[in-house]
């Protein structure tokens, strides 16, 4: 008999509860302006300008293309964007309306984890060793 895997040890499981748990709680804090969290990390990111193409955007974002492309489709029919995915004076508007919302979310989460830089430190390895092509 084969045994039954442990999901209170399963990586993946903790994972997944854990994420959906943070997108609920970043959703509770966007939702008086409307902004998913994907949406407001796409603001901040194009915001930021440090992309050279949608490409690598999505990379930035952890994004799948089609994902980001859904967004900024989104974005862009909100008036929060240009065609050429540049943030309108309303998009400036609802990130500024956001940021304070976003930074509540983020304390939030950073008084649960007690050590903010170790949690992100282990965040940042896993995003980065798990994610590399598998070797042929």
């Amino acid at each position: 008999m084969t045994p039954e895997p442990d999901l209170r040890a399963c990586f993946g499981f903790r994972t997944r509860r854990a994420t959906r748990a943070l997108t609920r709680h970043y959703e509770r804090h966007l939702a008086p302006v409307g902004l998913k969290p994907t949406q407001f990390s796409v603001l901040a990111a194009l915001r930021m300008g440090r992309h050279r193409d949608l490409t690598h955007l999505a990379e930035m974002l952890g994004l799948e293309r089609t994902s980001l492309l859904r967004a900024l489709a989104t974005l862009g029919a909100s008036g929060f964007l240009t065609p050429g995915h540049a943030l309108t004076a309303a998009g400036q508007a609802r990130f500024a309306a956001a940021l304070p919302l976003w930074q509540a979310a983020q304390d939030g989460v950073a008084a649960e984890l007690g050590d903010q830089d170790s949690a992100i430190t282990i965040l940042e390895q896993l995003g980065e060793r798990l994610g590399r092509p598998a070797r042929a």
